[in-house]
């Protein structure tokens, strides 16, 4: 065992008994954590989730459940717990994440792209965040050109099984795609285009719900955050 201090991020706090809880975290050196809080909620409101901070902890050897000691949030990033355009948005992400990310499991370029709600546009690093996700996992389709007659797609697409197809080319009960999607989906790769490119939450829900499509047609299981998301990011 070894008391350790992390840059990281709380993002799920699950009730255990009493004041004690169980939270999900990730963090900078150690990837996704489990960490036990034997004092989660308080008079003064408990541990705090979704700011990126330090977190110090007890790292144990044989159990994935490490021992919490305190999380010291980042003054700079305090705007992110009270902010529901951004809260709602990593709420997605880390649901995402979950189901693609094993404990302990490293990945630096994560906690670089967290710090960026910070001074970018919230849809567009919110769709920046989760391709990378898939990317750097080794889940993101192949958007350039189609898988069946190998041509650029630059209008309508088509997603299908994992396989991105023109429209001639595409199966039956593919999920389709608008022009501007495959736009949006090229700037990811094209530093300039992705700098000067304006995304509206319009165009923010048209490549999320092409993502959670393939996400879930991916892990199996339906993405209940997603649902809530849809529903509550148009009022703010």
């Amino acid at each position: 065992m070894e008391r350790v201090l992390s840059e990281g991020i709380i993002y799920k706090i699950s009730k255990y008994a009493d004041n004690s809880a169980i939270a999900s975290a990730y963090t900078y050196d150690y990837g996704k954590i489990k960490l036990f809080i034997s004092k989660a909620f308080s008079s003064k409101g408990g541990v705090q989730t979704f700011i990126p901070g330090e977190i110090d902890f007890l790292k144990k050897d044989t159990s994935e459940l490490n021992k919490f000691y305190t999380f010291r949030p980042d003054t700079l990033y305090m705007e992110y717990a009270s902010t529901p355009a951004i809260s709602l948005r990593l709420s997605l992400y880390f649901d995402i994440f979950d189901k693609f990310y094993e404990l302990e499991q490293s990945d630096t370029v994560i906690w670089t792209i967290l710090k960026k709600y910070k001074i970018s546009d919230y849809s567009k690093i919110n769709l920046f965040s989760i391709y990378a996700l898939l990317t750097n996992t080794g889940h993101m389709f192949n958007f350039n050109a189609c898988s069946n007659c190998g041509n650029k797609i630059i209008e309508q697409g088509a997603l299908n099984n994992g396989l991105y197809f023109c429209k001639k080319c595409a199966p039956d009960n593919s999920f389709l795609t608008e022009s501007y999607v495959n736009t949006i989906l090229r700037a990811f790769s094209n530093q300039e285009l992705y700098k000067n490119m304006k995304i509206s939450k319009y165009d923010e829900l048209s490549v999320l719900d092409l993502f959670v499509y393939h996400i879930e047609n991916i892990t199996g299981s339906f993405l209940k955050s997603y649902k809530l998301f849809k529903e509550l990011i148009l009022t703010i």
